[in-house]
């Protein structure tokens, strides 16, 4: 088998094989690829690292893929989800596409990018796109079937109702089963509640329910406003769709009023006026059937289409699939048949559907061809737990931004599977962008010449180089110290434990990258030296 050149510019590790000649005078078939990447996982809510057994029961195909591959103990994300899905796309790092997060209208990622899904296609791949967007769509070219993929479904937005009607396919809306084009067979929307919306029996906006010295902390943001007191902020709140809840700071006149969507929790003390909306009551749950599809429960719809484009794919033909499920961002909506805690069920379906990709690549006599990269997009938060990381999603700590992830599937060699890979790697950073594969194997023409654009000569290029060479120096042994005499059960906090942030001893809940350099490259304090006041050197 040849070994294949891994790409991370493109993909967090993306691998394509480079077409080498077999010994039987052909040529050996290019990879399969997928990559799965999952919503605000937390570091420590499956087994990837073994250090999680109880987490089988709900993500045992997941962390069983990763016992078959190599797992990237220092791979790194953006702290929240949308930088890092614009620079898996584009190969690029943040600082060519901004660190916010992609309105629906946004225009972030530069037409002139050249998306993965464009370089894969012209070396014959055939792309699928099921799950989660949140990279922005101003125009018709921003849609991923005009940008190399042959067939998308999913939302565009950063956070809905798992069971939306508020859906794209291809070159339109989704609203309706009248709408939807070549539904997998067997999808069934089920009725579903939504326990994230938070109940309210006064008038929206009356300021004798307001929660004053109270913030409300959780939710997606959805915009920032200056308003001149809680009242309007409030009734910005009501005229925003979906809104589910303000929050008016007290303590800064820049972007003080807090709109938001969903979640659900108990509010903090602070130097806040918050306020909970009367809800919408929920649209009417289309009738079971199997018809009813376009409203399905999202990460069992994903999984369903990725089935049905691998029924249709030749596998004589590449095949290249990009499953971002929704799972296990907010909102928290009940799985259908899952009776326990929720947010386990939510990995729970998307592991099924992991398992039954895996079970149909190999059926298929695919799988010795593929390439499997999965990754978070960043850390956990809410319910997801990160230990023994420091900080949570939205943190520039390493709970914030160092994601379980792994790279497995056939084309692993078989000396590499099961073993840990410490090098940092960062997912549109490291191993080789776009353009500078083109310099390393054969599959493509030369780059185009340079075009004057505006006052610039030349675009600036995807970054990295191939970290092959990496990844074939795989380490053994757990990639944690051991957290001195702390279990996990004494670092929960408020019954989540998704950081350490609330400890005196923060540097206990630390990893060994972590305890002796931080992100900025600076030595952190051992606790010896926390509990003896010493100066940091």
């Amino acid at each position: 088998m040849t070994l294949p050149t891994f790409i991370c510019g493109l993909a967090l590790c993306v691998a394509v094989a480079t077409a080498v000649p077999a010994g039987n005078g052909g040529t050996n078939p290019k990879p399969h690829l997928v990559m799965i990447l999952q919503d605000d996982l937390g570091f420590y809510d499956t087994d990837v690292f073994g250090n999680n057994p109880a987490a089988h029961s709900y993500s045992g195909n997941i962390s069983g893929l990763a016992a078959k591959g190599i797992r990237l103990t220092n791979h790194y994300t953006h702290w929240h989800c949308s930088p890092t899905r614009r620079s898996f796309i584009s190969g690029r790092l943040p600082i060519h596409h901004g660190e916010q997060l992609s309105p629906v209208d946004g225009d972030d990622i530069d037409l002139r990018m050249t998306w993965i899904s464009e370089k894969l296609a012209s070396a014959g791949y055939q792309g699928h796109w099921f799950g989660k967007g949140h990279t922005g769509y101003k125009s018709w070219h921003h849609l991923p079937a005009n940008r190399g993929f042959k067939t998308h479904l999913g939302f565009l937005g950063g956070s809905q109702s798992y069971t939306s009607d508020d859906r794209w396919q291809n070159l339109h809306p989704l609203h309706n089963d009248q709408e939807f084009h070549d539904p997998p067979p067997g999808c069934n929307a089920s009725a579903t509640t939504s326990p994230w919306l938070l109940p309210s029996s006064s008038a929206p906006c009356d300021p004798s329910t307001f929660l004053k010295g109270k913030c409300l902390p959780y939710g997606e943001q959805r915009v920032f406003a200056n308003t001149s007191d809680a009242a309007d902020c409030c009734a910005l709140c009501h005229g925003q769709a979906g809104c589910t809840h303000f929050v008016f700071r007290l303590d800064t006149k820049v972007n003080n009023c807090h709109i938001k969507f969903g979640g659900k929790g108990e509010p903090t003390q602070g130097q806040c006026t918050s306020g909970l909306l009367k809800p919408l009551p929920p649209p009417p749950s289309p009738p079971p059937g199997p018809d009813a599809c376009a409203t399905e429960y999202s990460s069992t719809l994903y999984g369903q289409m990725a089935l049905q484009a691998l029924d249709a794919h030749d596998p004589a033909d590449p095949f290249f699939l990009y499953l971002p499920f929704q799972a296990v961002h907010t909102p928290y909506n009940p799985v259908p048949h899952w009776n326990n805690n929720t947010y386990y069920g939510m990995l729970w379906d998307a592991d099924v559907w992991v398992g039954n990709l895996i079970a149909r690549l190999k059926a298929k006599g695919m799988w010795d061809n593929t390439l499997i990269v999965y990754s978070s997009d960043n850390g956990g938060v809410e319910q997801g737990i990160n230990y023994p990381l420091r900080g949570e999603k939205h943190s520039n700590w390493e709970g914030g931004m160092r994601t379980t992830a792994f790279v497995s599937g056939g084309l692993v060699p078989s000396h590499l599977q099961g073993t840990n890979n410490s090098v940092n790697m960062h997912i549109g950073e490291n191993g080789g962008g776009q353009l500078s594969w083109l310099q390393w194997n054969n599959i493509f023409p030369p780059p185009p010449p340079t075009h004057t654009l505006m006052f610039q000569k030349r675009f600036e290029a995807a970054q990295g180089g191939t970290i092959f060479p990496h990844l074939r120096a795989a380490t053994s042994g757990s990639p944690f110290v051991s957290v001195a005499s702390t279990s996990y059960s004494q670092l929960r906090v408020g019954g989540r434990g998704a950081s350490c942030r609330a400890f005196k001893t923060l540097v206990s809940c630390m990893s060994k990258h972590t305890m002796t350099s931080s992100i900025f490259g600076k030595k952190q304090r051992t606790r010896q030296q926390l509990s003896s006041g010493s100066k940091q050197p």
